[in-house]
């Protein structure tokens, strides 16, 4: 393992696939094991161990984020695998490797485990707040499109609009809003009326929720 700075070689990981196999066996035990440990210390300890067995040639930091949210699942923290954590460890790159290097050099197991409840609050509340923007978004241009088109209007058409941040001719017939004509129907007067903008993409004619776009735009970047 590399400083992403320096290129400096600061962890050699364990070779060898019977013991790779051994370790990772005995993470899942860990995972597994009623033990009695607060789960958000206790997925802090098991990220550590994942990333310092190292397991695959590429890809180890993105798995270990997958394994830290099915953990949060699992154990009820989470109802779905939904957080982003990977923002919050581009932007503390540095004290994230800084941190694994202690617990492996010095055994402070402190530092580490406050950096991950950190990232898990920080993460957590700003997810949150982008959501409640997001209800808020959804309730307005329900309100809006309710009002200028009623003849097209539906619950229904809203989910589909806000599932994405874009929406497809196929996504609207696939919900049972009609047949491919007519939906493409409806996205050309939600366009008209300037609720969407189309983009062509291909043979793929996209149509944006803007207004959707630019909201995940904002609330990513504060």
């Amino acid at each position: 393992m590399k400083n992403p700075a320096t290129e400096k070689i600061i962890y050699t990981p364990p070779e060898g696939e019977s013991i790779i196999r051994e370790k990772l066996k005995n993470l899942e035990d860990f995972i597994h094991a009623e033990d009695g440990i607060d789960p958000l210390i206790k997925m802090a300890v098991i990220h550590y161990q994942f990333e310092a067995i190292h397991p695959f040639f590429d890809g180890n930091g993105r798995t270990g984020r997958i394994i830290i949210l099915l953990y949060l699942q699992l154990t009820g923290l989470l109802d779905l695998p939904a957080l982003y954590l990977s923002d919050y460890i581009i932007r503390h790159k540095n004290e994230y490797y800084a941190n694994l290097r202690r617990v492996t050099e010095e055994k402070d197991w402190a530092s580490w485990i406050l950096y991950m409840l950190d990232m898990i609050e920080q993460t957590s509340s700003k997810g949150r707040h982008q959501i409640i923007e997001i209800e808020r978004l959804m309730e307005q241009m329900s309100v809006e499109i309710q009002e200028k088109l009623p003849r097209i209007y539906s619950k229904d058409l809203i989910e589909v609009l806000f599932k994405l941040p874009y929406t497809k001719r196929s996504q609207l017939e696939l919900a049972g809003l009609g047949n491919l004509k007519t939906v493409g129907g409806y996205l050309t007067v939600l366009e008209e009326n300037g609720f969407l903008k189309s983009e062509q993409v291909g043979k793929e004619k996209l149509y944006l929720n803007y207004r959707l776009l630019e909201l995940l735009q904002h609330t990513s970047r504060n």
